[in-house]
């Protein structure tokens, strides 16, 4: 009898700790994927052409470790302030939980920008921007990737010219970034 007490309590226990009430970051691309308010892209890196860009090893090696980029943004409108603002503290909440580490935050005439990320210093295994604009609205990108090394990323994002990105600025002028 003692134990169906204790293996009830060690049920009950493992039931309240799985019952976490944060929200997680892919939880919040989940509820958004359907909101009419937000405009939602899964981007598979095999919409690059690879084989077509001329790269070092190392950007290719980083560019073959970037499975996927997941995009959410709200285009702000005077209809859609009051939930631009809970949605910016609600992506804020998220990303301010101990399992994002902070790489980099800026901002200028009402743009804040803030880079972070999940995984060891030297294998980061997710990359997420959060931007928002008090004037045009927020976007947040997540890059899922395996192991994805800074160093070769920051190489990455300086030869982005020499790829062919018409697929992400198809997004950026859906929602007028300029």
């Amino acid at each position: 009898m003692k134990n169906v007490f204790k293996i009830l309590g060690l049920v009950g226990l493992l039931a309240f700790a799985s019952c976490n009430s944060d929200q997680t970051l892919q939880e919040y691309f989940v509820n958004h994927q359907d909101d009419n308010d937000f405009i939602a892209v899964d981007v598979p890196t095999s919409l690059l052409d690879k084989d077509e860009i001329e790269l070092s090893a190392d950007e290719k090696e980083t560019l073959e470790s970037i499975k996927k980029v997941n995009f959410l943004a709200l285009k702000l409108n005077n209809d859609l302030r009051g939930k631009f603002d809970k949605e910016t503290a609600a992506i804020g909440k998220i990303l301010s939980s101990d399992k994002y580490e902070t790489l980099m935050k800026f901002g200028s005439n009402g743009t804040k920008v803030e880079l972070k990320y999940q995984g060891d210093e030297d294998k980061i295994d997710e990359v997420i921007v959060f931007a928002n604009d008090q004037e045009k609205g927020l976007a947040l990108i997540r890059v899922l990737g395996d192991n994805m090394k800074p160093a070769n990323i920051a190489k990455l994002a300086k030869s982005m010219e020499k790829m062919d990105l018409s697929a992400f600025k198809q997004i950026a002028e859906t929602i007028d970034i300029d």
